[in-house]
């Protein structure tokens, strides 16, 4: 009995002892480079929003943190990498609604999204846009839902490929407002948008970062957004919602994730660090030209909102029938 005591005594004091170092090694932290993975290629929207918190980090905090793209696979091959990098703190990535929630419903992936991460926080959220060519005769929303339930099929509506949230977009409005759109994937919102321009297609649901260009020098109108609130990027642009479809809200998301097991005082500060970097004027105001309202909040509060659109976006999939090919 005395010796079984003495064994306890000896491995509760190494245990007191490890604690404090570990304690002080997370309050160290970091002490080398911190890696961002960003799952697409560079120039895109997830990558600015990857760099640009990178940048901040780097200037507020003092850190030396790089961006690592990480593209293939519709965003999953770089979710993949940081799900299977070390917990130690050094490794994140930029997920989003395309490669976290959709294409998790869609194709086989290397990563359970509820899972393999640890939610670290919000970065920013931003609506779908339908956009028209300027000079088409289709002047409102409400014209495009006309000519589909007079003419169905008539009208085309490019998106940014197979099984993006512009897909689903447009699936979602067809099933809501029972018309219909023949789709036309593209790979990526520039190839559609481009298309549009040259009068190859009627319509097309996109990114408002992809289309400000042409929406300022006229070659395109916006006639609605998908959230459930308008844009501040596109003020004047009414949401589906207000305009006969109560509760159509389609919101893509972008939020920082880290492998499974990350300390719990690093994504604390991590947490810290990022909403106050991203918090700032200047980056509020580069999120919004690309069309991107700046969010924030508690890594408990964006674990429950992946939670909740993972589960929901599974009932929408079903719903449209939505298909990667």
């Amino acid at each position: 009995m005395l010796r079984r005591d003495a064994i306890k005594t000896v491995v509760t004091g190494a245990a007191g002892l490890a604690l404090p170092g570990l304690l002080r090694a997370q309050e160290a932290w970091p002490q080398r480079p911190i890696r961002i993975i960003s799952p697409f290629p560079p120039g895109g929207g997830t990558d600015f929003i990857a760099r640009l918190l990178a940048a901040q980090l780097n200037e507020t905090r003092g850190w030396n943190c790089i961006v690592d793209n990480r593209a293939g696979a519709g965003g999953t091959v770089g979710l993949t990498e940081a799900a299977r990098a070390s917990n130690a703190g050094y490794d994140f990535v930029v997920g989003q609604k395309d490669n976290s929630v959709i294409a998790a419903h869609l194709m086989k992936v290397g990563f359970d999204t509820l899972n393999d991460f640890t939610p670290v926080g919000m970065l920013g959220t931003t609506p779908i846009v339908m956009l028209v060519r300027g000079d088409s005769p289709l002047k409102t929303f409400q014209d495009v839902i006309d000519t589909v339930r007079r003419e169905p099929g008539k009208l085309t509506l490019g998106s940014s490929g197979n099984g993006s949230v512009s897909h689903i977009t447009s699936e979602l409005l067809r099933q809501r407002a029972n018309v219909v759109l023949r789709h036309v994937p593209y790979k990526g919102s520039n190839p559609a948008m481009v298309d549009l321009v040259g009068g190859h297609v009627d319509l097309v649901g996109g990114s408002i970062a992809s289309a400000v260009p042409f929406l300022q020098d006229g070659k395109m109108r916006a006639l609605a957004v998908s959230t459930g609130k308008r844009s501040p990027r596109l003020p004047d642009v009414p949401t589906i919602a207000e305009l006969g479809f109560p509760g159509f809200d389609v919101t893509a998301w972008w939020g920082l994730l880290g492998p499974k097991g990350v300390p719990a005082g690093i994504v604390a500060t991590m947490n810290a660090a990022m909403n106050e970097a991203m918090g700032k004027p200047a980056s509020v105001k580069s999120l919004l030209g690309q069309g991107v309202a700046a969010e924030s909040g508690t890594p408990e509060a964006f674990r429950d909102f992946l939670t909740r659109d993972f589960t929901e976006w599974k009932g929408i999939i079903a719903e449209t029938g939505v298909r990667m090919s």
